[in-house]
Order: C-alpha cells, then structure tokens, then sequence
C-alpha cells in the first residue's frame, strides 16, 4: 500500500504576541488548591483524532483509504511556518502546540515510534519541499523541515517550465521510495504560479502473523451497501486462531496482526441493520478506545474470512480542511511568512492519494496453534460486507491508516 500527500502552494499577486503572570498571595488552603492540569494529548492521539474527524467526512458510498499518520505530519510542516491567524486555525484544527519546539520534539518521537512499530515490515516515509528557482525562502526553516520533519529542500523552475518540474518531483520521490511511489503530482497539479510544493510520501508492506492459505480462497458472494452482491475472492485463515475480539449490537471487531513489529489491522464489520459509512462517521477517539479495551481483555479461536482487494482513493484536502475549520490558508489572506519572512503564499491545493492492496501474499507465518476449550467452536469473523479497518500501532495506538471497502470487486 502506498500512501502520497502533496501540498502545491502558489504566490499571490496582486506578531504573534503571548504574556502571562502569575501572582502570588500566600499559601492556598485545602478548599483553594487548583485541580492537576490534565495532561497534554499526545501526539499519536492528536493525530487519529484529525484521522478520525477527516475519515467522518467520507461520502456515504465507496471505496476509502487514506494515512492519519501521512495527513498530520505534512501538516505539522506547514503550521511550523504559519502566523498569526493562520496559524491559529490550524492549531484549532489539528491540536498543534503553540510552542513550535515542542511540536519538532514531538514530530521527532513520533517518527522514532512509527519505526519501531513498522519493524519487520516495509515501511518508508519521504518528505520534501520543493522551491522556485531563485525564491528566497528563511535558512532556518529549511533548517528546521530537514532537522526536525527529516524533509529534503529541493529546488524546481515551476515559473519557466511547470511540467518538467512536475516530473522533476515525480522522478526524485520514485527513486527515495525505490520505485514504489510513482506520479506523485498528476498533471495539472501545478502551474507557472506554483512558488512550492510540500511532499509527503508513505509506503508499507506487511506480513500477516496468522496466514491466509491462498487453497482457502474463493469466489463468494459480497454484499453492497445498498443490498446487490457482487462476486469476490473471499480468503479463509488456514485453521482457527486466537485474535483479539470484540462485539456488540453495531458492530463485531478482530485484529489481525502483522508479524514482526506492533502493528496490526483492526477490522469493524458492522451488525445487521447497521452500514460501514454510519460506524464511521461515528468512530470517534472515545468509541475507539473503548472498543480497544474490551478486545484486549479477550482472546477467542476464531476462522476469519477477508476479501482480497486493492484500490486507489484520493482526497481533497483542502475543502475538507476548510470545512473543518481552517480556512485562510487555501486564501490569498494566508499568512505562511515564516517560510519567507514576509506574505505572499498561501495553499493552492492539497491531496493525499492512497493505495492499497490486500492478499494472501505475505503471510510467512503459519498459523500458531490453538488451545481449544472442550465443547467451544471457533467462532466466525467473516467480513462478506462492508467493514471499516485500521493499521495501527498497538504499543501508541497511533493510526497510519484508515479505509472503507464497500466493494471489493472495484481495482484500481
């Protein structure tokens, strides 16, 4: 699966002050004393919740799949040279703190986290910022986006010869990423305005821990959401395992880990009389966690039966951003100065595209065997409808990310 997000900012033609005190008038009785400051949310927790928020606004119908992980890292570059309103509005948004060194800490950590969880599977993350040829842009910034957001400053014509810059950006992000990321910007995406380009590309290919014998595939019914079937290759775990698992009037949940690191796929399939599109519009962090919690406290035998599929889904970014909250940076009214020292720069268009594929192919590990309870069947997890999932860190909980299969049948 691989995962792109792009940010192609165009200039325009045509301080951000805190204070605080603290006074002091003699020790607090009991009844006085201030309640503890909750804690900060950290930074896994900020990203799945703009994941979360973002993946709520899908359509009702269709395919979906895109990267929490991907979305809020490629912002966090944008806020660390945001001012005044702009930055404001994104703060509300993603929950950045105001204190931009505490966010290139936490943008370090988290990136040191998702290596350690991705282990044993591959998984990269390219970052980079392309400028106009002769643009003058702050050193400390570019400074700060290879330092802290581990982003490579590239220069580009955009101004002489837009196309050739795109391909210029597509041949660099192929090559980083091995040949697994290819046309990061489509044609058109941008123009003799474009003065940079924010790259983020993210790519991941796990193993399953448990295998999907490819003899247990076939062709089975799959239900659609408005209730037609359509045939797809239904896979089938080679004998029955232990898997975390979960159930309740809307929905049944399994985890399906990978091999290797933290990470594993968590699957909601709705309950009769409930859709995948209304389970995800209301998965907020809250139903997440308590889902989670009652998984970890069981451990059942269990035969899974999952589609194979694979797909591409592309999001606008910018409306859905806008519409959450922050608006002004997709405007001439942007205020981006930290990049530059001065305005002249706003968002013209951000996109992520997301591909995924999901098969029986790299499932190294042979089933582990299960210890059966005398007179108790396996049960049955068998995702013939559509479903929600997540890859994630269980050790973080961080989200790298987030999809709908309504229809299996649908290929790239």
């Amino acid at each position: 699966m691989k995962v792109i997000t792009y940010l192609s900012m165009h200039a325009r033609r045509a301080l951000f002050l805190t204070a605080a005190a603290a006074l002091a008038c003699g020790p607090l009785s009991a009844e006085t004393v201030p309640p503890p400051a909750p804690a900060a949310p950290q930074p896994a927790e900020l990203a799945n919740s703009i994941g979360l928020k973002f993946s709520a606004r899908a359509a009702e119908t269709g395919n979906i799949f895109f990267s929490p992980y991907g979305l809020y890292s490629a912002f966090s570059m944008v806020y660390d040279c945001a001012r005044e309103n702009t930055a404001a509005e994104i703060r509300g948004v993603f929950g950045f703190p105001e204190d931009r060194d505490i966010l290139r800490t936490e943008t370090v950590l988290l990136r040191r986290g998702a290596i350690k969880a991705v282990k044993g599977a591959e998984f990269g993350r390219v970052n980079s910022f392309w400028y106009q040829k002769g643009y003058e842009f702050l050193p400390d910034y570019e400074e700060v986006l290879k330092s802290s957001h581990s982003a490579s400053g590239e220069t580009a014509d955009f101004r002489s010869s837009a196309e050739r810059a795109r391909s210029s950006v597509n041949a660099w992000t192929k090559k980083q990423t091995g040949g697994r990321i290819t046309d990061v910007l489509e044609q058109g995406a941008v123009t003799q305005l474009t003065r940079l380009a924010l790259v983020s590309a993210v790519y991941f290919k796990g193993q399953w821990k448990r295998a999907f014998g490819a003899g247990g595939t076939a062709e089975q019914d799959f239900t659609l959401p408005g209730g037609g079937t359509v045939k797809a290759q239904l896979m089938a775990s080679t004998e029955p395992a232990n898997i975390n698992y979960y159930e309740d009037e809307e929905l049944q949940a399994a985890g399906l880990d990978y091999t290797g690191g933290r990470l594993r796929m968590l699957v909601l399939l709705p309950a009769a009389g409930h859709s995948a599109a209304a389970i995800g519009k209301a998965l907020t962090p809250e139903r997440l966690a308590e889902i989670k919690k009652a998984m970890a406290a069981r451990l059942d035998p269990a035969v899974v039966y999952l589609p194979r599929f694979k797909f591409a889904s592309s999001w606008d970014l910018a409306a859905g951003l806008s519409a959450m909250g922050m608006p002004q940076a997709f405007t001439d009214a942007a205020d981006l100065s930290g990049m530059t020292g001065r305005k002249g720069l706003y968002l013209q268009k951000a996109v992520q595209k997301a591909y995924i594929e999901v098969s029986e192919q790299g499932a190294a590990a042979p089933a582990a065997p299960t210890r059966k309870k005398r007179g108790k069947k396996p049960l049955v997890f068998r995702a013939d409808r559509p479903f929600i999932f997540l890859i994630e860190d269980k050790f973080t909980g961080l989200i790298f990310f987030i999809g709908r299969v309504d229809d299996p049948s649908l290929a790239v």
